[in-house]
């Protein structure tokens, strides 16, 4: 059996353009991971951002729970009407500020996509 040998001369003009092609597939490699750096930092700046809101919402609601709390524990033991006007006024207040808390954060809260498959 004869072996068979056949030898190219390379092309330089198609070596030159596939090293073109290299390059530019290495940058566009390099801008992905740039791109991936960038999109998991704003999602894990997202997510702080979320624990802490949720954080301040949990707070700000067991304050006004107690506050309610501390008001009505008042006004059941107060007998002067000025001093029942005066937490009476108080706790509207604070009905109002939860109510006001209570839209913000509901108006604030995007819906729920539905996942997608």
């Amino acid at each position: 059996m004869q072996d068979i040998r056949v030898h190219f001369v390379p092309d330089y003009e198609v070596l030159r353009r596939l090293e073109v092609l290299s390059q530019k597939i290495d940058l566009v490699l390099i801008k992905e991971n740039i791109i991936m750096s960038m999109e998991t930092d704003a999602l894990d700046q997202a997510e702080a951002a979320a624990a802490a809101n949720s954080a301040a919402d949990d707070s700000a609601e067991q304050l006004l729970i107690t506050l309610s709390k501390m008001v009505a524990d008042l006004k059941a033991n107060t007998t002067d009407p000025a001093t029942v006007q005066r937490i009476t006024a108080l706790a509207t207040a604070i009905s109002s500020r939860a109510a006001q808390l209570g839209t913000a954060v509901t108006t604030n809260t995007p819906a729920a996509n539905p996942p997608t498959p």
